[in-house]
């Protein structure tokens, strides 16, 4: 999945950041420019993709052969 911000201004004036592709905490250096330009911060709601690792590394170890007790 290719990195989105979507901004969406809501007839309030209220501006939402949504952010789809990024794992874990990046997001937040992602959208820190955007933040500083439009100003102050009212609330901030973390997906659960926010809580998902980035990258995650799996390793196996197989042996085969003849196992004795």
């Amino acid at each position: 999945m290719d990195t989105r911000i979507k901004v969406v201004v809501e007839r309030d004036g209220k501006v939402r950041l949504e952010v789809e592709g990024i794992r874990g905490s990046q997001c937040l250096s992602i959208t820190a420019f955007l933040e500083k330009e439009m100003g102050e911060v009212c609330e901030c709601q973390r997906t659960g993709d926010f809580y998902k690792s980035q990258n995650v590394t799996l390793r196996n170890r197989i042996t085969s052969g003849n196992m004795t007790a």
